[in-house]
């Protein structure tokens, strides 16, 4: 088998968007007993971006997992290559809700980076996916630490008014409001949203953290404000056509909850909010 030209094929099978026979492909050729360690570590890649393409997570865990000792093998444990890999492991272990045991991995990524690219966004990036674990779990006294560490080195990076620091600032405020301090949330919601509108529009994200914005205004009373926000988050979604989107829903539940609060029945309901830990 000529390596190069097998690649070159299934490269354009990615770039046309025909997952389905890219990853056939590759499971076919996998199943060659004779095939060198490099070349089918090649090949493994390959199949995983089929795989999450096709959001068959659960196989692409087990590819990248098969793929991983190999790839240490070939590398040493200590390189770039090996922190890619880690951080869509993490990825994929968290979309499954398996984030005790995608801790080890995550840390050994951000081992890695640390060392070969200390005081980057890619070691932010590494705090940030550490941090969605500990999240999960309602560690989020040691989330936060690691969202402070990675806003500070986004900011360096790539200056306040960027998604990673939104990114931050979104997740640190659905911390603060676990923790029971929805004043400090709220704060960090609306620089977060403040970021995400100016950088990109009318969007998935922007919308996402204007609910939980508007959501947190509620929690603290003020209700005006908050239906406001949800109302506009509410419009957003809808220019978006994701107006019947779990999201969405949540965001007119709301808007209507404040409605009704600032009516002088107010009538004591609860509140519907986003979970948003996670980069989007």
């Amino acid at each position: 088998m000529d390596i190069r030209t097998t690649l070159d094929q299934l490269n354009k099978l990615l770039e046309q968007g025909d997952f389905e026979n890219l990853l056939q492909r590759c499971s076919d050729l996998l199943e060659n007993p004779t095939l060198a360690e490099n070349h089918r570590v090649l090949l493994l890649d390959q199949k995983v971006k089929a795989l999450t393409a096709l959001n068959r997570l659960e196989e692409a865990t087990a590819a990248t997992l098969e793929e991983l000792p190999m790839l240490e093998k070939i590398l040493g444990r200590e390189h770039m290559h090996i922190a890619n890999l880690l951080h869509n492991l993490n990825m994929f272990l968290g979309a499954a809700n398996k984030h005790a045991e995608a801790i080890p991995y995550s840390e050994q990524e951000l081992a890695i980076v640390r060392k070969l690219a200390p005081g980057t966004s890619r070691e932010a990036d590494a705090l940030v996916s550490l941090a969605e674990h500990y999240y999960e779990q309602s560690l989020f006294s040691d989330a936060d630490k690691l969202l402070l560490d990675a806003l500070a080195l986004y900011e360096k990076n790539e200056g306040r008014r960027s998604f990673g620091v939104s990114t931050c600032l979104n997740n640190l405020g659905r911390s603060s409001e676990n923790q029971n301090d929805l004043e400090k949330g709220a704060v960090y919601l609306e620089e977060a949203a403040s970021i995400r509108e100016e950088l990109l529009g009318v969007h998935p994200d922007s919308a996402f953290t204007l609910l939980n914005y508007g959501t947190c205004l509620a929690s603290l009373g003020q209700y005006m404000k908050a239906a406001q926000t949800l109302a506009h988050c509410a419009a957003v979604y809808e220019a978006l056509g994701l107006s019947d989107s779990p999201y969405a829903v949540a965001a007119r539940k709301n808007l209507e909850l404040c409605s009704s609060a600032l009516d002088p029945v107010n009538p004591e309901q609860s509140l519907a909010s986003g979970c948003a830990c996670r980069r989007p």
